[in-house]
This record gives structure tokens, C-alpha cells and sequence, in this order.
């Protein structure tokens, strides 16, 4: 595919959930605040093969039902299970609601 698969690069897709459960924690109420357990994603994950001068593997979560359609490209169903911590290896704590809905 000359301009690669179509999806999110798994790296975006990761850093999206960052700052949604960021977005969260901003907002938290000293009075009411929920430790993050283990959170589970599961989703497509496109494998795309490159030869050439940029030989490697890249992986490209798609959306849901999608296919390979290239000899380079294969599909998988991907769930991980994820737990939330803070730089300091605390529990991730956010807020029982926010301001407004994140963008």
C-alpha cells in the first residue's frame, strides 16, 4: 500500500488512552476519587510488512471487521489488560465526573 494501512499507529492509539484517563484525573473531587483498575482494550491490529530501505513491522489498530487485503499485511484480535499507575508506581486515581466532555 503506497501511503500504509488505514488506522491508527498502535503507539496514537495507546497515548489516546493516556490522556483520556489524564483528562479524568484532572478533574477529580477531593471528596469523592476512584482508583483505576485493570483496564482492558480490545481491538484489530493490522500488522503491515516494509521491505526495502525501511524494512521492519509496524502495527496499525484498525476498525472493527476490517481485512487484509496486501500479501503484507495480516489481521489479529488484540485484548490487553493495562493497570493505571503514576510515575511513582501509585494507584491512578480520577474524578466521579468532569467539566465537559473531552475532544
Amino acid at each position: 500500500m503506497a501511503n500504509g494501512p488505514a488506522g491508527l499507529p498502535l503507539a496514537d492509539f495507546i497515548g489516546a488512552l493516556r490522556a483520556e484517563l489524564r483528562t479524568a484525573a484532572l478533574g477529580k473531587d477531593p471528596e469523592l476519587q476512584f482508583n483505576v483498575g485493570p483496564v482492558t482494550v480490545e481491538f484489530t491490529l493490522m500488522t503491515h510488512h516494509e521491505g526495502g530501505g525501511k524494512a521492519g513491522i509496524r502495527f496499525w489498530v484498525v476498525e472493527a471487521g476490517a481485512s487484509a487485503t496486501a500479501g503484507k499485511e495480516s489481521t489479529q484480535k488484540v485484548t490487553l489488560a493495562l493497570t493505571p499507575v503514576t510515575a511513582s508506581g501509585e494507584p491512578w486515581q480520577v474524578a466521579d465526573e468532569v467539566a465537559e466532555r473531552p475532544s
